[in-house]
């Protein structure tokens, strides 16, 4: 069972939006020092990519089989069945279990793993079909190299790391080969120069590329926050909640776990806004908000603010004895603050009263139905005096 949060535990320095914007001065190493939001651009990298990863592994089958016809129609008998063997028996294999595996979903995580070995084995391979040729004094066009890179870097979907990697190394192997069959002179130099440009090209294309794709994915996650989050307390606004909710309380049914729901009003804030004015009133929910969220920090665990000076919160796999701590020491932790409200008739200080319900998931509605008993349990708690934890089963807390 997992462990609750201590209150003790501070709220995260700097609030998602934050978070976001800072991200934008590492786009050009392009890896956000956020590994949460590195790997929230990795999954929408691979959404994007997936279908274009399909299609470029066949194409690249295609043009190895048609270079294949090509090459047993013209190519010379002591040179044919070793260019043959690397296209038909090594290329084509590896391109089409690729594929396979793109059509995998479990293994969609590791797909720039085996593309770019598969991109990686298609240049060394070209690489191998050249060095066969030289051995036998066959002059094969060097060319199918410098094709090979620009598809590495702008048509398999690749990000810039791995494909710079697959460039590079077949270029190093290339010269490795030239230079073992004695290439030198002239030719060599121009044909280096022109893959070392060719991958230099694709550098620069396939980092821009990614960094404008990086770009694109901080603009989405600042609009989603925009459209999910509360303005004054950085929580989850309502309508957020109630999606989010529903897919945990999906989970627990099919894990079999228990979910604490807890209803808070702050209390008098209406008095509090008379007395201080909205902007203060603004501060004190931004604080209040901070104490919530410190005590539902685990990754299943939701709060929002729900309306006014009204919250709510979801535990994940909490019963009622550890829901109705929680939400006493929330209570305390607010009271501890010792906000003044001059014009509270429960305290001399902002409070708030909670009203919690735990339930064990059994259907797909009855979401609505734990809300409203935690709903009961708060106003139970307001008609008992506020600034107190009542239970929907009839516990309190003061």
């Amino acid at each position: 069972m997992s462990t609750a949060q201590s209150p003790a535990d501070p709220p995260d320095a700097v609030p998602p939006r934050s978070r976001v914007n800072a991200q934008r001065a590492g786009l050009l190493r392009l890896r956000f020092a956020d590994a949460a939001l590195e790997q929230g651009f990795r999954r929408y990298h691979q959404q994007q990519f997936l279908l274009r990863m399909r299609r470029s592994l066949l194409v690249a089958l295609a043009l190895f089989l048609v270079f294949a016809v090509l090459d047993a129609m013209s190519l010379p008998a002591q040179v044919r069945g070793g260019v043959l063997f690397l296209r038909l028996g090594v290329i084509v294999p590896i391109l089409a279990l690729t594929w396979a595996a793109s059509l995998v979903r479990r293994l969609h995580g590791y797909l720039q793993w085996f593309v770019g070995g598969a991109a990686l084995a298609s240049g060394l391979g070209i690489v191998g079909i050249i060095w066969v040729a030289r051995v036998h004094a066959f002059g094969l066009p060097y060319e199918g190299i410098i094709l090979a890179t620009f598809f590495f870097y702008f048509l398999t979907g690749l990000r810039f790391v791995p494909a710079a990697i697959c460039g590079w190394l077949v270029f190093l192997a290339y010269l490795a080969m030239e230079l073992h069959v004695a290439l030198l002179g002239d030719v060599l130099l121009y044909n280096v120069f022109f893959l070392a440009t060719a991958n230099l090209i694709g550098c620069f294309g396939s980092h821009f590329l990614e960094q404008a794709m990086r770009q694109n994915f901080l603009s989405m996650e600042q609009l989603q926050q925009v459209a999910e989050k509360d303005f004054i307390t950085g929580l989850l606004n309502r309508r957020a909640f109630s999606a989010r909710a529903q897919g945990i309380w999906r989970q627990a049914q099919r894990e079999g776990r228990s979910l604490g729901v807890a209803m808070m009003d702050v209390d008098h804030f209406k008095h509090y806004n008379d007395h201080y004015g909205h902007a203060a009133g603004d501060e004190v929910l931004g604080q209040v908000a901070q104490i919530i969220a410190s005590h539902a920090r685990r990754p299943l665990d939701i709060c929002a603010r729900y309306g006014g000076e009204e919250f709510v919160v979801l535990w994940y796999d909490l019963d009622s004895t550890r829901a109705m701590a929680l939400a006493e020491r929330i209570r305390e932790g607010i009271a501890s603050r010792g906000l003044p409200h001059a014009a509270s008739p429960t305290s001399g200080s902002v409070s708030i009263s909670i009203g919690v319900a735990s339930v064990l998931p059994q259907r797909d509605d009855g979401l609505d139905e734990a809300l409203h008993q935690a709903d009961v349990a708060l106003y139970r708690a307001k008609e008992q005096g506020r600034n107190r934890v009542q239970s929907a089963s009839g516990g309190s807390l003061s």
